[in-house]
């Protein structure tokens, strides 16, 4: 069978495919984007990525050139991204939640030609800019990057004709085991992406407006915002909401249909739910990914709104979602089963299939793979074989074909040589009442060789740690886990410390130092 990427030609630009294929399907003046009290048509839209082409044009920007984008999910954002693709050239988004090294890391990573960015930004970017830098564009200030779109010619500027498998876009992985790595992608793989998951998986439909709390730099905030709904002809919204409160008050004015979120979301979103509910009268459907998300959290959402969330799990490798739940089929607990178009096992130490229920290495293969890692050969070829790639994620497949997140490789640990996944602590932990989010970690002590399970736990609103508290979350963990898995020690902290992306930093919370901590206990 003909694969998706073959079916397009081979001169083929991404930005040009799903710009003009609105315009021409009759979808000009249904809204694409919704930003504050602005809108933007998919006339205005395919307008503004050619005049933002012809500025990018004017700095001299050429073909496989890289240019950063270094802001908040705004218009802005949005047209150059498409408009350096429309002329060749290769958008670099960066995460604002980004630290000033990270980001400076990066600019001298990609070598990018150009950055866009803010005025902010760029005064703390100011004294340590890349050496290849060679112009900065400011979003505000005194030439507002819409000023120059605005003194841009009107008429029709053609794009350049990429070739489908040649980069079109490089995403940087969010760092958590290391410096980040650049992730080359082709024009073809957003459209790969959308037919397998927006469309054959999700169902996405030209009346949604979609709602992203991951932001445009991380791959799943990229595809729930920019490519997917274009796919269909729907609309997005872009947001800068900066906690529940907005994100709630964004629900209420925009009234999307589909919510993507992370777990730690829709942990805060429950947490303020008797002050704060949700109007979900508009949400046909909700999504999470990034992490896993706790059986307890599926749970209690469905009890309080009546409505199921489907989970799934992607990498940045891979562009976006290759595991999901169904609407009306979810697992509670699991990253669900194979989206159409890839091909997922899970393998033992050599390679041979596990057996249904038997932890291994989660191997997957499908056309959206990366074409590989910049300046990061031998990662590469650690990673990838033909194309197939070992993520890092342990996982066991169950019975009826549903795949279950056991942890990255390096988080699993052995207590009383028994192997342990802080997952499943997690998740029993999240169950008590009093808990807001936890993480679990293994510790040695000095002149101890003997492993503990450890607890790092912030407590809902309101909640103040206490001794009594301390006893109550471990007496409630021995009685619902084996003993050897139930903390032996707990930290109470104001917050857990998270990536750029708002996965759990797993490698900075042993770094949290006791005398940090609000409280803690041995037990």
């Amino acid at each position: 069978m003909e694969s998706i990427s073959e079916r397009l030609p081979d001169g083929f630009n991404v930005a040009a495919y799903f710009l003009e294929s609105n315009l021409t399907t009759g979808n000009s003046q249904r809204v694409a984007l919704f930003y504050q009290e602005d809108t933007y048509t998919y006339s205005q839209l395919n307008h503004f990525v050619q005049q933002a082409a012809r500025s990018l044009l004017d700095f001299r920007l050429e073909r496989e050139n890289r240019i950063a984008i270094l802001l908040p999910d705004t218009p802005e954002f949005v047209f150059a991204f498409w408009g350096a693709i429309w002329i060749g050239a290769v958008p670099v988004p960066i995460n604002t939640a980004c630290s000033v090294d990270e980001v400076q890391y990066i600019l001298q990573d990609s070598r990018a030609k150009l950055l866009l960015t803010t005025q902010n930004w760029q005064t703390k970017l100011d004294p340590i800019q890349s050496q290849f830098l060679q112009h900065t564009l400011l979003r505000d200030g005194d030439k507002p990057f819409l000023s120059l779109l605005a003194q841009q010619p009107n008429n029709t500027l053609s794009y350049t004709e990429t070739s489908r498998d040649e980069p079109a876009f490089w995403l940087y992985t969010s760092g958590s085991t290391g410096k980040p790595k650049g992730v080359i992608h082709l024009h073809q793989s957003m459209v790969v992406c959308a037919e397998n998951y927006a469309k054959a998986t999700l169902g996405l439909r030209k009346d949604d407006i979609t709602y992203s709390v991951a932001k445009i730099p991380f791959a799943y905030g990229l595809g729930n915002t920019l490519y997917m709904p274009m796919a269909v002809g729907a609309a997005t919204v872009l947001s800068d909401a900066m906690n529940a409160f907005d994100i709630i008050a964004d629900i209420q004015r925009y009234k999307p249909t589909v919510f993507f979120g992370i777990p730690s979301i829709y942990a805060n979103l429950l947490a303020v739910q008797d002050i704060a509910p949700i109007d979900h009268a508009s949400l046909r459907l909700w999504v999470s990914a990034a992490e896993q998300l706790p059986e307890s959290l599926w749970r209690k959402w469905r009890e309080v709104y009546n409505q199921e969330i489907c989970e799934g799990i992607g990498t940045t490798e891979f562009l976006h979602i290759f595991l999901s739940n169904r609407l009306g089929a979810c697992k509670p607990g699991t990253s669900g089963y194979p989206v159409p178009g890839y091909e997922i096992q899970v393998v033992d130490e050599e390679g041979h299939p596990c057996a249904p229920g038997e932890i291994g290495d989660l191997v997957v293969s499908g056309e959206s793979l990366m074409m590989g890692y910049w300046n990061r050969l031998r990662e590469m070829r650690q990673a990838l074989y033909g194309t197939t790639m070992r993520t890092g994620d342990k996982y066991l497949c169950d019975a009826e074909g549903y795949f279950k997140f056991m942890g990255r490789r390096d988080d699993l640990f052995k207590v009383n040589g028994q192997w342990v996944s802080p997952l499943e602590i997690e998740d029993i932990l999240h169950q008590h009442p009093q808990v807001l989010e936890v993480a679990v970690v293994p510790e040695s002590h000095q002149g101890e060789q003997i492993t503990q399970v450890v607890a790092y736990i912030s407590l809902k609103s309101g909640q103040e740690p206490s001794s009594e508290l301390e006893m109550s979350i471990c007496q409630f963990a021995k009685q619902r886990l084996s003993h050897f898995k139930a903390p032996k020690t707990v930290h109470f902290v104001d917050h857990l410390p998270r990536t750029p992306t708002g996965k759990i930093h797993r490698k900075s919370i042993g770094m949290i130092k006791r005398e940090d901590s609000v409280a803690t206990r041995r037990n």
